[in-house]
């Protein structure tokens, strides 16, 4: 269940809670993003969006359950990782407290360095499910190891080839159309034509 929280109209309109709209005026180190950063929680790890972020917290876009005091590791990339707790949740929006200070400015300026450089991958949540991949000739039974909203990794028999289309059928139904980006030694790589929803990734057992 949602914490009720004291919301009150930021200067942008927004409704937002009141401890949020404090920390904007005495903090003047507060930025609005919108990147995907890779939550891991007790059982369970998700993708969510993150919303802004200041030296002390941030919020988060999420609308599967947050307990207030609930431990969570946001990676906003494969070399930058920051702990802390969620203050409250109000169903659709976390806030955390981080366990340490950061500079925000810099760690952003770091996140957009990295994002220029060859081979820069956003951030995947590393899964263990079957799935079925509908090819161009056959039927094939595969094990996704990591998934993002634009793509997903998978092992497989050997018989998928590069450059191939295909589809994705996950456990939880939903068909998602591709391309076969890579593959080599069992292993593959697909590029998913149309993204998978937020919402669809917030928890492994979503998906």
């Amino acid at each position: 269940m949602a914490t009720q929280l004291q919301m009150v109209t930021a200067e942008s309109g927004e409704r937002v809670p009141a401890a949020i709209v404090h920390e904007r005026r005495s903090n003047c180190r507060f930025h609005t993003v919108m990147r995907v950063a890779r939550i891991s929680r007790t059982g369970d790890a998700g993708l969510w969006r993150v919303r802004n972020i200041s030296d002390d917290g941030m919020m988060l876009l999420a609308s599967v359950p947050v307990s207030v005091g609930e431990r969570l590791r946001i990676g906003l990339s494969d070399s930058v990782s920051l702990e802390g707790r969620a203050v409250w949740w109000d169903g659709e929006r976390c806030g955390v407290a981080l366990d340490q200070s950061i500079d925000c400015v810099s760690v952003l300026k770091g996140l957009v360095e990295e994002q220029k450089r060859s081979g820069y991958r956003p951030p995947r949540l590393p899964v263990s499910i079957r799935a079925i991949l509908y090819g161009e000739q056959r039927l094939n039974a595969i094990q996704v190891t990591d998934i993002s909203q634009h793509g997903a990794g998978f092992a497989h028999d050997g018989s998928i080839r590069a450059g191939s289309n295909g589809k994705l059928v996950l456990p939880s139904g939903r068909e998602h159309r591709g391309v076969i980006r890579w593959s080599a030694e069992g292993h593959a790589g697909m590029y998913l034509i149309e993204p998978i929803a937020p919402a669809a990734l917030e928890s492994t057992a979503g998906i």
